[in-house]
């Protein structure tokens, strides 16, 4: 456990200080930002039974594509091609030790990005909104969505830290992770829209098309509806992508 405090601050110390992070960071708040103006100006020109709020988290996939995987592609490709990778996995931490540190520094960069997209409302709220009204933001979908986006962050994070295992090129481990996250949040609704009910040999997919949902899974957090079955796919997706990666650490030293 000492071995794991350590190498989690020197991993958020790492992010603090990489310039990758801070253009994520300025690339994350330029597009959430510009988004939330767009979806007030709408709701502004015509009625929406969504609020500003809620119109913006349904876009939360454009900076899971684009930005989580800028934050992932290096932690171990980039060591990899260093060659400081080896020199890590002989120090006495675990190999299992070290993809856990990475992944949680990944993960709290990524929620800290979505902490700091709160401004945006918040600021709208305290200049626009009247006490009471709820039309510009109402706490309880902005809330209720950020949990998702950091339950959810858990099986994203974790797929880009396994994407980053398994190649030397930061670029190939970014491309990788776009493809894998893409990939996992459209399969719910594709798997849906196919007439798998009329074909007996795939009438099985359509309980893990229920169960893949994202976008549903959003709706259900931002509503106040905590169901335990995205927690449980996520948590051990979480598990699995990270004990491939353990593997894949193992089998590259």
């Amino acid at each position: 456990m000492r071995h794991f405090r350590t190498l989690l601050a020197h991993e958020l110390r790492t992010a603090l200080l990489s310039w990758n992070t801070w253009a994520a960071a300025g690339l994350f708040l330029a597009l959430m930002g510009g988004i939330h103006f767009f979806a007030l100006l709408e709701g502004s020109r015509i009625a929406s039974e969504r609020t500003p709020v809620e119109a913006t988290l349904w876009f939360f996939w454009l900076p899971l594509l684009c930005v989580l995987p800028l934050l992932t592609m290096r932690s171990f490709a980039e060591e990899r091609r260093s060659g400081t990778l080896s020199a890590l996995l002989t120090t006495p931490a675990s190999t299992a030790a070290v993809v856990w540190a990475k992944f949680l520094a990944a993960w709290t960069v990524w929620v800290t990005f979505w902490l700091l997209f709160t401004l945006f409302p918040l600021l709208v709220q305290q200049r626009l909104g009247t006490p009471g009204d709820t039309r510009l933001s109402d706490p309880s979908v902005l809330w209720g969505g950020l949990c998702f986006i950091a339950v959810s962050g858990l099986l994203h994070v974790s797929i880009g830290i396994l994407c980053s295992c398994v190649t030397r090129s930061s670029a190939l481990a970014a491309l990788l992770a776009f493809i894998s996250l893409l990939a996992l949040t459209a399969a719910g609704g594709a798997m849906e829209s196919l007439p798998i009910e009329s074909w007996a040999w795939l009438g099985w997919l359509h309980e893990p098309a229920a169960h893949l949902r994202t976008f549903a899974h959003l709706q259900d957090f931002a509503g106040g509806i905590l169901d335990s079955r995205p927690i449980v796919l996520y948590s051990t997706g979480t598990l699995l992508c990270l004990g491939l990666a353990v593997l894949a650490v193992e089998g590259q030293e």
